[in-house]
C-alpha cells in the first residue's frame, strides 16, 4: 500500500508503516513527553507485561500506570506502548568518528523538527534515534542535534510529513494526557481548539506558540472526549455527521447512520433518489478520526445541495476500522448492497473486496484520497491526480519563443528541476545561480525586452532561497520601470510547497505572475469556495479543512453523475469542477479510471487567482 497524504497544500494525512520490534530487544525510539523520557516499544508476539518490565527494568505497576488501556484490554502484538526511560544512552563515539558520522545542527529560533528533517532530507526516526530524549513537539533554540551524514538526502518532504503524522498518531495512542496534532497550512489556534473542543488558552499553556503556528509543528492538545459538537440548533443531518457512540455501531455491514430518507436500489434506473455509501476509518486516533469526520461533514453539505436540486439522497456511513476483514463484512451487508455509488475506502489494502463487488455489479467505487497502484478495473475511480500527469499543464507556458530562465540557489529542488526539464524539452533556456550577495545586474541581463515573454523557473529548495530570488526579481522589475527600460511580461513558475512557507511576501506572487501545479486548491476568495465555507461554518461552527472540500467534491461530483443516469459516474474526458479544483477521468493502462487533471494556479497582476 502506498503512503498517501491530505493535502492538499496541505495535504492529506500520510501514514507510515510501523517498524517491527524484535522480541526481547529494547526499542531505540525515545521521546520526551511532558518532560519525561519514554521508550516507544512496538509489542512483538509473545511479549508480556512481565517480560517487558524485566527487559526495561521497571515495575509492572509503573507499566500499567503509563499504559492504562493495557490493564483493561490486555497487551496486543503490534501496538505501541510507552515505557519509562531509566537508562537513556548517550551517543558515545571517538571524536574523529563522531565528526565523520555526524554533523551538528544548532536549533535556531522558530525552527521545528519537521523543518530540520526537511532541510537535511533526513528520516524522522533517524533523527529521533540519534538524539535520545528528543521531543519532536518541543525544540529549544540553541539545542544541538546530531545529523547522520549517511542518511542525509534520502527522504523526501512528503515522506517526512508522513512520518511526522504517523508519529503524532503513535504519541496520541500511548498518551493519556494529550492528543498530538500535526499543524496543517492555514490552521489557527482557534480552528484547532474548535476541532478538539479545547480553549485556545489551554493549547497555549501546553505549547510554545509565541512565534505563531507553522505547518509541520506537533502540538500537544490536552485530551478531550472528541471533536467539538455542532452549535445548538444545527440541522438533524449535522448531528448525523458526528461519530456515533459505541452503542450505535451495528454489526456486519449495517450502516453507522443513515443521513436521510429513501432507499433506492442500484439495479434500477435512476428515478429521483440515490443511495451513496461512505467507507471511512473512524476507529483510529482522535486526530485521524477528526479528519475523516470533516470529510463526512463536507459530504453532508454536498448531499444537502443535491436535495435542494430536487434529488432524494441517502448517505450511509460505514466504519472500516482500517481492517480489510471489516470491509469484507461491510460488503456482505444489505445496507451496502443498496448503493448507487461507493465512496471509499481510503486505504488501498481495503479496496479488493469493494473493487471485486464493483466489477460484478457495475456500481462505481471511488478512491477519494489514495493514489491507487493496483489494477482493479474501469469501475474504480481514483480522485487523486496521476503522478505522471503532474506538470503537463506547464508545457504551454514555455511555448512560443519565450525567454526561459532557470534560477538556482544554495539549496535546490533536484526533483522539481528534473520534471520541469522534461516539460521544457528542446526549448532553449538560460541558467543562473542567485544567492545572497549576487549582483542584481546578473538577473537584469537575462531579461528580454518588449515583445518577448520572460519565464523564470525558480528551483530554490527552501524558503530562504525562494524569498531571496522573488525579492531580486521584483527589485529588477522596479529598477527597469524607474529607468523607463521596457521589459516583456514576467511569469515565475514555482512549486506548490511555497504555499506552506509562512514568511514569503504573497504580494510578490501577484506582481510576478507566479504559477504552480498542485493536486488541490481552494481559494477562499473564490465564489464557490466562499459559498461552501459559509454553509460549513453555519452547520459545524468551524472553518472547513481540505478533508471537508474533498468530501464535498466526492459526493457532489458522483452524486450528480448518478442523477444523470450515466453508465460511468463521470463522462470520460470531461472536465468537472465541483468547487474550484478540476477533475478529468480517463481509463489508464492498468484498467483503473484515474484523474489526469492537476490544478494550475496562476496569480495575476490584476490581483486575481485563476485555477485551471
Amino acid at each position: 500500500m502506498k503512503n498517501w497524504l491530505m493535502i492538499f497544500a496541505v495535504s492529506f494525512l500520510l501514514l507510515g508503516e510501523a517498524v517491527a520490534q524484535t522480541p526481547g530487544v529494547k526499542s531505540s525510539e525515545v521521546v520526551n513527553m511532558a518532560g519525561t523520557d519514554y521508550y516507544l516499544h512496538t509489542v512483538a508476539p509473545g511479549e508480556t507485561v512481565y517480560s517487558l518490565s524485566k527487559l526495561y527494568g521497571i515495575a509492572e505497576e509503573r507499566f500499567y500506570e503509563d499504559n492504562p488501556a493495557v490493564r483493561t484490554n490486555g497487551l496486543k502484538a503490534g501496538e505501541k506502548v510507552r515505557i519509562l526511560c531509566t537508562d537513556v544512552p548517550a551517543v558515545e563515539l571517538p571524536r574523529r568518528k563522531m565528526q565523520r558520522t555526524f554533523v551538528t545542527h544548532t536549533v535556531q529560533p522558530g525552527e521545528t523538527t519537521y523543518s530540520i528533517a526537511k532541510r537535511y532530507s533526513l528520516a524522522l526516526n533517524t533523527l529521533i534515534q540519534d538524539n535520545p530524549g528528543l521531543d519532536p513537539s518541543h525544540l529549544r533554540a540553541g539545542q544541538e542535534l546530531l545529523i547522520r551524514k549517511s542518511e542525509m538526502d534520502k527522504t523526501s518532504p512528503q515522506q517526512i510529513l508522513a512520518q511526522m503524522d504517523d508519529f503524532a498518531s503513535t504519541l496520541t495512542g500511548v498518551s493519556g494526557e494529550y492528543v498530538y496534532h500535526l499543524v496543517e497550512m492555514g490552521e489557527t489556534l482557534y480552528s484547532i481548539g474548535r476541532r478538539y473542543g479545547v480553549a485556545v488558552a489551554e493549547i497555549e499553556a501546553h505549547n510554545d506558540v509565541k512565534e505563531g503556528l507553522k505547518a509541520g509543528v506537533l502540538l500537544r492538545i490536552p485530551a478531550a472526549d472528541g471533536p467539538a459538537a455542532p452549535p445548538a440548533g444545527a440541522a438533524a443531518e449535522v448531528v448525523a455527521g458526528q461519530k456515533p457512540g459505541a452503542e450505535n455501531l451495528a454489526g456486519g455491514g449495517e450502516s453507522l447512520g443513515t443521513d436521510t430518507l429513501c432507499a433506492p436500489r442500484a439495479d434500477r434506473p435512476y428515478a429521483g433518489s440515490m443511495e451513496l455509501a461512505l467507507l471511512l476509518p473512524l476507529s483510529g486516533s482522535q486526530a485521524m478520526r477528526a479528519g475523516f469526520m470533516e470529510f463526512y461533514q463536507g459530504a453532508l453539505i454536498a448531499a444537502g445541495e443535491l436535495r435542494e436540486a430536487g434529488h432524494t439522497v441517502t448517505l450511509n456511513l460505514f466504519d472500516t476500522e482500517r481492517s480489510p476483514a471489516k470491509v469484507e463484512e461491510i460488503v456482505a451487508g444489505e445496507a451496502f448492497r443498496r448503493s448507487d455509488a461507493i465512496i471509499g475506502p481510503v486505504y488501498e489494502n481495503e479496496l479488493p473486496a469493494v473493487a471485486e463487488y464493483s466489477r460484478r455489479t457495475g456500481v462505481p467505487v471511488v478512491s477519494p484520497l489514495a493514489e491507487v497502484e493496483g489494477e482493479y478495473g474501469a469501475t474504480l475511480f481514483s480522485m487523486s491526480p496521476l503522478a505522471a500527469e503532474r506538470y503537463g499543464k506547464l508545457r504551454p507556458l514555455f511555448e512560443g519563443g519565450k525567454n526561459v530562465v532557470f534560477i538556482t540557489s544554495d539549496v535546490n529542488d533536484a526533483d522539481f528541476e528534473r520534471e520541469v526539464r522534461t516539460v521544457v524539452g528542446n526549448t532553449p533556456y538560460q541558467r543562473v545561480t542567485y544567492r545572497k550577495g549576487t549582483p542584481s545586474q546578473q538577473i537584469d541581463a537575462l531579461l528580454a525586452g518588449t515583445g518577448t515573454d520572460n519565464v523564470f523557473v525558480v528551483l530554490a529548495g527552501d524558503e530562504t532561497g525562494v524569498d531571496l530570488i522573488l525579492a531580486a526579481l521584483s527589485s529588477v522589475q522596479n529598477s527597469r520601470l524607474a529607468r523607463s527600460r521596457r521589459t516583456g511580461p514576467i511569469t515565475v513558475i514555482g512549486h506548490s510547497k511555497w504555499m506552506r512557507y509562512r514568511n514569503l511576501d504573497r504580494s510578490l506572487f501577484f506582481k510576478l505572475n507566479v504559477s504552480f501545479v498542485t493536486s488541490y486548491h481552494a481559494d477562499r476568495g473564490d465564489e464557490a469556495v466562499r459559498d461552501f465555507d459559509k454553509r460549513y461554518i453555519a452547520a459545524f461552527g468551524r472553518v472547513p479543512s481540505l478533508y471537508s472540500y474533498r468530501g464535498y467534491d466526492a459526493v457532489k461530483m458522483f452524486g450528480q453523475a448518478v442523477a444523470a443516469g450515466r453508465t460511468s459516474p463521470v463522462l470520460l474526458g470531461e472536465v468537472v469542477v465541483p468547487l474550484q479544483t478540476p477533475y478529468r477521468f480517463r481509463n489508464g493502462a492498468g484498467g483503473n479510471t484515474g484523474n489526469t487533471e492537476w490544478a494550475l494556479v496562476t496569480y495575476g497582476s490584476d490581483y486575481t487567482i485563476r485555477v485551471r
